[in-house]
């Protein structure tokens, strides 16, 4: 498939950003699994587990997770929380249908939805998880305060996201790095390196470490964990509502 639209003209923009992704994951949907795996050189399980097992053990009744993709954050949640009602939302059906196909999907509730605009009730979910998610919001400072509203004071939000340095060299090294791996991988699945290079492009938008953190306090999530993998290039954040 050729590209309408090139992320790096369109991804400063929420409603063009929004399109984009919508168009680039609907391509993606079918290599999802094998890809998130090629790209972190076999990491990604043992990155969402970990990311799992920084949960709270006790009180979670209600979980949702944004940018759901095929469920693999959606059916580790189910598994730790089997008395939880779990939610998965992604913007983009084909992502959905694959999740509903896996086993153990059948007690998950699997819709298609904007992490902008959840539709939840405020103050209604124990957990919130996202799966390379942040990067891929319309517009970072709006999912982050629908991440605020939906959650109960004192729940906990987690995510795992590729990382982006405070240093200028730290940035041209990590967006050179993903430039390359992504596009390779692009080409190689698609006959495009456009679509996973994007991955690199949207990254050089995103926040760098400290200002993201300064974010996420400026929307009421106290940052009470953040760990670095892959010599830095993904970080795992765990984020407390105050309550």
């Amino acid at each position: 498939m050729t590209f309408q639209l090139k992320s790096r003209e369109h991804l400063g923009h929420p409603t063009l950003k929004r399109r984009f992704n919508q168009q680039l994951f609907e391509v993606v949907a079918p290599r999802y699994h094998f890809i998130t795996r090629a790209l972190s050189l076999g990491r990604d399980p043992a990155w969402k587990r970990r990311l799992i097992d920084l949960l709270p053990d006790t009180g979670v009744k209600r979980c949702l997770d944004l940018a759901c993709g095929t469920g693999d954050l959606t059916l580790l949640l189910q598994a730790r929380y089997p008395q939880a009602r779990v939610t998965g939302l992604d913007l983009t059906p084909a992502m959905i249908d694959l999740a509903r196909t896996r086993r153990g999907a059948g007690s998950i509730e699997f819709v298609v939805g904007d992490m902008t605009a959840t539709s939840w009730p405020d103050d209604s979910a124990d957990v919130i998880t996202g799966g390379y998610a942040l990067r891929n919001a319309p517009s970072l400072e709006r999912a982050l305060y629908e991440v605020h509203r939906v959650l109960r004071p004192g729940g906990t939000a987690a995510f795992l996201e590729f990382s982006k340095p405070a240093s200028r060299a730290g940035q041209w090294l990590s967006y050179i790095i993903l430039k390359l791996w992504g596009g390779f991988w692009g080409l190689a699945l698609h006959g495009n390196p456009e679509v996973y290079a994007y991955i690199a492009e949207s990254l050089r938008l995103h926040p760098d470490r400290a200002a993201l953190k300064v974010l996420l306090e400026k929307q009421g999530l106290h940052l009470k964990q953040r760990r670095l993998s892959f010599a830095g290039l993904v970080e795992t954040l765990v984020v407390e509502k105050k309550g």
